[in-house]
């Protein structure tokens, strides 16, 4: 009973220096990547950041582009707008936007770079691909539930996910490149469009 206690004992502190490990390693490589660039990154200098060897990064991850996905998940995880459903939660997700907007510009800026690197890199590509179809699936979701709450045809909430993303990626260009940009000002702007006018008033697609 002993020598078994012992072994999940054992298991448990592998398992938790495990995702330290791994957490420590995200950390810094989100740090370097913000400071200078997926381009100008190495492996090396990732390490040093996180204080440990090279040789420990790559057991985790395989590859470069293997530890720009993971820190990707990350960022992405972070930038999830979605929790409440229906009108309620659309208008959780713009106010949690404002928010992000002020505390996660860094995070902004990795992102938008990252889909700069995917435009040229297949596999970085696949995880912004990804990423972006999973933020327009949700918001689609979101647009459907708003129309039933309304009693309108749910047809137009596919186009109105693609325009909503678009419009999400451009505050946040504008927000990180315009000290002058009022973001509020914009999301309020995008609060009203999506959620009246535009919800009201889209015709119901054609077949």
């Amino acid at each position: 009973m002993n020598n078994q206690t012992n072994l999940t004992e054992h298991s448990t502190k592998e398992s938790k220096l495990s995702t330290d490990n791994r957490e420590k390693i995200l950390q810094a490589a989100f740090t370097v990547l913000s400071r200078m660039g997926y381009q100008n990154t190495s492996i090396k200098e990732i390490a040093e950041e996180a204080g440990v060897a090279q040789g420990l990064i790559h057991y985790y991850f395989k590859s470069k582009q293997q530890l720009v996905l993971a820190v990707l998940g990350e960022v992405c995880r972070v930038m999830k707008l979605y929790a409440v459903q229906g009108e309620a939660g659309a208008r959780n997700a713009y106010d949690t936007f404002k928010t992000l907007l002020k505390d996660n510009r860094d995070t902004h800026a990795l992102y938008l770079q990252l889909i700069a690197v995917g435009l040229h890199d297949k596999e970085v590509g696949a995880g912004v691909l990804n990423f972006l179809s999973e933020d327009r699936a949700h918001i689609e979701e979101l647009a459907r539930q708003v129309l039933a709450e309304r009693e309108v045809d749910p047809a137009p909430a596919r186009g109105i996910a693609g325009v909503i993303e678009a419009a999400v990626l451009g505050i946040m260009i504008q927000n990180l490149v315009d000290p002058n940009f009022n973001a509020d000002e914009a999301v309020d702007a995008l609060t009203a469009m999506s959620l009246s006018a535009v919800f009201n008033s889209v015709p119901a697609a054609q077949g």
